[in-house]
């Protein structure tokens, strides 16, 4: 259920220090202490008879490797192990993937997973959910980001040829790996499901079939905060038996941290295209993080500052009423982003709920912003190549600054962004608030002319794989104002009872409607 958190400004946030963002490396074992494998390329204790090894450990992860307690003689695993084979020779299918090795190429370790399915028929199992669970070993939930899969050779072999009870795949087949989080009693798994297709027949068309054949990169944020994750393996070739294709697939690069990204998907937005107004001061959470909104009521109507959020999804610009949108129109991703407008009471900071590293945000300019910049309005000037508006970005730690700032250049050198762009914050290090602060070229007796606004999303997220910034636009620059003193001054005064502000021979109210 989406929910909108008030806070007054007085909160008191509790902060335990921790800063983990963790990604899954097999160099750093804890039990046992090193891997070591065959010839083949499998891990030596994939068969131990002595079934010490009923889950191996790296960093964070306990992965479940023989919960049957059993290896039969030496000749049997199930759950999860550790290989780098990169043969296709007989035998050695079952031990390899598609991509013959791990993200980091060929002949690296990767974990290979056997899903038994048989193991949830045993009455004896009836309070374990999967033969296959990564359990957080330090006994902290976290918030899984993202895993990558692939087909094991043998389950791709069974698909495309067939194979011992399997056949080959027929228009309507699919392969699957299900995800979902452990419970904090590592009993029952949430209600949240990630579902990818290691193969997918069911469209009619033969042309749009697929099989995976090399890593690929599956979200997992979805699932929220858990204490571990079950993987469960469905196929469509069934036999009298179970499941005909084998359950095997490959896994790499499972991420989690300890902070929830603000997507700002958890924000109710009742109306569409329509933003949300605190109706006094305090913060809105999203995530793991607090954002706050002013209310000023000194000027006789609501005047709102801070974040904004919105689900505003166009970027047409036309009067103050559409200050809430993106340059590029609608959020970085789903339907919710927020505005943030600068407030004069100083009112710019993020507070976390639990001191952490940040990785980083997307950020994008408002319409407002930028048909401001490319035409110039009433209290602002047309940019020239050599006006900026640019965005600092500042963070403390239990009220000590951090000697470091992030500079965001809005616009810059004739160009502009105008496309979510992701700004990297990890050089703060651990951090429990992160202020902004906007600044720019054209500036008036009452303050910086350009509109103080910028838009923001998926706070706290880390940059994606092979992410690479888009193109700034240009200006036009033809007609640009370049005295900063050209544009007529503007005076705020009192007329009819009411603050309005006047320039030239225009008067306009304090949200800018020329009146």
């Amino acid at each position: 259920m989406k929910k909108i958190y008030l806070i007054l400004m007085a909160m008191s946030v509790s902060m335990a220090v921790s800063a983990k963002i963790i990604t899954l490396d097999l160099s750093q074992p804890t039990n046992p202490e090193t891997f070591t494998f065959t010839e083949t390329g499998m891990w030596t204790e994939s068969w131990n008879q002595q079934t010490d090894y009923t889950w191996f450990e790296t960093q964070v992860f306990a992965f479940s490797h023989l919960l049957s307690g059993n290896s039969y003689g030496g000749t049997y695993w199930d759950g999860f192990t550790v290989s780098k084979a990169t043969q296709d020779g007989e035998g050695i299918a079952y031990y390899s993937n598609m991509a013959k090795g791990g993200l980091a190429g060929e002949g690296t370790p990767y974990i290979l997973a056997y899903y038994n399915e048989w193991w949830l028929m045993d009455d004896n199992n009836d309070d374990m959910m999967s033969s296959n669970q990564i359990i957080f070993n330090d006994g902290e939930a976290y918030y899984p980001q993202y895993v990558y899969l692939n087909n094991a050779l043998v389950s791709y072999t069974n698909i495309m040829q067939g194979g011992g009870a399997a056949r080959p795949f027929v228009q309507g087949d699919k392969f699957e790996v299900w995800i979902q989080g452990i419970t904090e009693d590592l009993d029952d798994v949430t209600d949240e499901k990630v579902i990818y297709r290691l193969a997918d027949y069911t469209s009619e068309n033969p042309e749009e079939w697929f099989v995976n054949t090399e890593w690929a990169k599956v979200d997992l944020t979805s699932l929220g905060k858990v204490y571990g994750l079950a993987f469960t393996v469905v196929s469509t070739d069934q036999g009298a038996y179970g499941t005909n294709t084998a359950t095997y697939f490959a896994l790499d690069g499972l991420t989690v941290s300890d902070i929830e990204v603000a997507t700002f998907e958890d924000v109710e937005i009742t109306d569409p295209e329509s933003v949300i107004h605190l109706p006094e001061t305090g913060s809105i959470q999203s995530g793991s993080f607090f954002f706050v909104q002013d209310v000023d009521m000194s000027w006789g109507t609501p005047m709102y500052y801070g974040s904004l959020p919105t689900n505003k999804s166009d970027n047409i610009y036309e009067s103050y009423l559409d200050a809430e949108k993106s340059a590029s129109g609608g959020a970085y991703e789903g339907n919710n982003f927020v505005v943030w407008y600068a407030s004069y009471m100083g009112l710019d900071t993020i507070i976390i709920d639990h001191a952490t590293v940040v990785p980083g945000f997307f950020i994008n300019n408002t319409a407002y912003a930028v048909n401001s910049m490319c035409n110039g309005d009433s209290f602002a000037k047309k940019f020239g190549k050599d006006d900026w508006f640019k965005l600092t970005i500042t963070a403390s730690y239990e009220g000590v600054d951090v000697n470091t700032s992030v500079v965001v250049d809005l616009a810059k050198d004739g160009k502009y962004i105008n496309e979510w762009t992701y700004v990297d914050l990890s050089s703060f290090g651990t951090v429990d608030a992160i202020k902004f602060a906007l600044s720019s070229t054209d500036n008036g007796d009452y303050g910086m002319n350009t509109p103080a606004y910028f838009a923001m999303d998926n706070f706290g997220a880390a940059m994606p794989e092979g992410y690479i910034a888009p193109e700034k636009a240009e200006f036009d620059l033809s007609e640009a104002i370049s005295n900063t003193n050209a544009a007529e001054k503007a005076v705020k005064m009192i007329r009819n009872g009411q603050v309005v502000i006047v320039r030239g021979d225009k008067t306009f109210n304090i949200l800018g409607a020329e009146l």
